[in-house]
């Protein structure tokens, strides 16, 4: 899958980016179903997940944005609506927001892209044997989707661990973690 470059000419916007990552999810029902690829990205929160979420509403940093954005994956934009009526800020939906990707389902080829992307420092090399979305591509979609917020000072964004490690140094983003972040769009 191959995404748009984002063209840096356009670029120049500064913004506060609250990110914050989505509860603890719940895949039970759709791994005993057989989901795979997109459709385990179905999984509800779990209820400690739920309480994470509510829990966020303690959180000073939210009610100093403007606009929620949030990826439409399901524990993602659970998690959001929970931010939006603790907050009362207006909540969009972004698909490009979505957890990384990679392009074999299954927990081994995941993990085991995950390693390898870990030991690239987010790089594709020519012979992996794993196919998986680059940390440049990553960078790229969330450029590319949050360049139609520039006019927004401070967003907060409900999105995945690994699409968020490509802007700040954690290595651990715990479920619920607030980070804050100044980005040029």
């Amino acid at each position: 899958m191959v995404f748009e470059q984002v063209d840096l000419d356009r670029q120049g916007t500064r913004m506060k980016i609250i990110f914050v990552r989505h509860g603890e999810p719940d895949y039970r029902e759709l791994e005993e179903r057989s989901y795979t690829g997109f459709g385990i990205d179905l999984a509800p929160l779990s209820e400690k997940g739920r309480q994470q979420a509510q829990g966020l509403s303690t959180n000073t940093l939210l009610p100093s944005a403007e606009i929620i954005v949030s990826s439409a994956v399901t524990r993602a934009l659970e998690t959001a609506s929970y931010v939006a009526c603790v907050t009362g800020l207006p909540l969009r939906v972004e698909p490009l927001l979505h957890e990384w990707q990679v392009y074999k389902s299954g927990t081994d080829n995941f993990e085991k892209a995950r390693t390898m992307f870990l030991e690239n420092k987010g790089e594709l090399l020519p012979n992996s044997p794993v196919q998986y979305e680059t940390a440049e591509e990553m960078k790229s979609r969330f450029l590319e989707c949050m360049a139609k917020y520039r006019d927004y000072q401070t967003v907060i964004v409900v999105t995945h661990n690994m699409l968020m490690r490509q802007f700040v140094a954690n290595e651990k983003i715990d479920f619920c973690q607030v980070i804050e972040c100044e980005l040029e769009i």
